[in-house]
């Protein structure tokens, strides 16, 4: 009974972990709005009944409309509810707000309202400016994914950022000045922003835990895009190694992978640093100044959407992260990959006995005026 008590509160705490929404709505007096829930499309979740209730006083929530029931007569004709289980949404339009409708609600998922769900604020004004769709990004284990924030800033003097929403705060993970939290080092960038300003989040070496909700825009914004990211459990992309070691004046090999049906722009190769990511290698010959004749692509093999990057004369600066990328519209497929710089392998011990040597050579000249035999030291060349 125990066992299946705990395996009942971990099934929950992973489901609970599924379930995603805006935390903050507003409308305007009069006016509509219209609230996502992400789930993950599982069997269960798919079936299970979908609620949308209000937190009363006395800390119950009292059901407004569900996928199993009518809208309660206070709501009747101005709610619904709607459900898209294969796509792991579901929706809730309320029209006619009143200001008696300003309050917690939570939408969720089961038979009762108590358990799993997301809890959000509504406000409601007269001329209250309705908040931006929540942005579903859905990506693969390992894999990597875009997100586009029309922030509106197109002064570009505001620092840009990117966080994960928790439970009181939203954790910055990277920012435009160079901030990546530890987390997440080596797979995210924010791009520069365009003349509308927007930008874009690149994120790769996807994981199970960074599903969540975020936000993205600039500093000073009133209202910051909402994203909601799935990562999927079960991936059909393999895992790559991300780690690559190379010896100082030596070179090293590795191949860059992409969708062999795929059609891209730019097949590329950059270097990560603090949040952005500099243009090193691309497929139409272009090699930044300090790579020229140490950096190339060898081969190709386009049926198999892959190629493979060769760096020669190894420098201790070349150690750090690099990114594979190619590029598809305003989507693009990225890739990790951290270079270790190492030093050709026991040449510090070579080092140190040769100078033994030399000094056994000097005390026995000193003693016996004959050196030792050569052939002892031809074994360190």
């Amino acid at each position: 009974m125990v066992l299946l008590l705990l395996l009942a509160a971990l099934l929950q705490e992973r489901a609970g972990c599924s379930l995603h929404g805006s935390r903050f709505l507003a409308g305007p007096l009069g006016g509509s709005i219209t609230h996502q829930c992400f789930y993950s499309p599982t069997a269960a979740n798919r079936h299970q009944r979908k609620y949308w209730c209000k937190i009363a006083p006395n800390g119950l929530c009292y059901t407004i409309v569900s996928s199993s029931s009518s809208p309660c007569r206070e709501y009747r004709g101005r709610v619904t509810l709607g459900d898209v289980p294969n796509n792991g949404t579901f929706w809730v339009t309320m029209t006619g707000l009143r200001s008696s409708d300003t309050g917690t609600y939570r939408c969720g998922i089961g038979d009762s309202n108590q358990g799993l769900y997301v809890s959000l604020n509504l406000t409601v004004l007269a001329g209250a400016t309705v908040s931006r769709p929540t942005q579903l990004i859905r990506g693969e284990l390992h894999g990597s994914v875009t997100v586009l924030c029309p922030s509106g800033d197109t002064q570009s003097g505001h620092q840009r950022f990117w966080c994960k929403v928790g439970r009181s705060i939203c954790t910055l993970v990277a920012t435009s000045d160079g901030f990546v939290g530890r987390r997440f080092q080596g797979r995210v960038v924010l791009t520069p922003q365009d003349a509308s300003g927007a930008f874009k989040v690149l994120m790769n070496d996807l994981k199970k835990e960074d599903s969540g909700l975020y936000l993205c825009g600039t500093r000073g914004q009133d209202r910051p895009q909402e994203v909601v990211l799935q990562v999927a459990t079960a991936s059909t992309l393999p895992r790559r190694p991300k780690f690559l070691s190379g010896t100082l004046g030596g070179s090293v090999s590795f191949q860059c992978h992409h969708d062999p049906e795929g059609t891209y722009e730019e097949k590329y190769l950059c270097r990560w640093t603090g949040g952005s990511c500099q243009l090193l290698l691309d497929h139409d010959g272009f090699v930044l100044e300090p790579y020229r004749g140490r950096l190339q692509i060898s081969s190709s093999d386009p049926e198999h959407g892959s190629y493979t990057v060769l760096l020669r004369q190894l420098r201790e600066e070349d150690e750090g992260w690099y990114w594979c990328g190619a590029s598809s519209g305003h989507s693009q497929l990225t890739a990790p990959l951290k270079l270790l710089i190492h030093k050709a392998q026991g040449s510090e011990e070579k080092l140190k006995v040769i100078l033994q040597f030399e000094q056994l050579q000097s005390v026995n000249r000193q003693i016996h005026g004959t050196p030792l035999a050569k052939v002892e030291g031809e074994g360190l060349k």
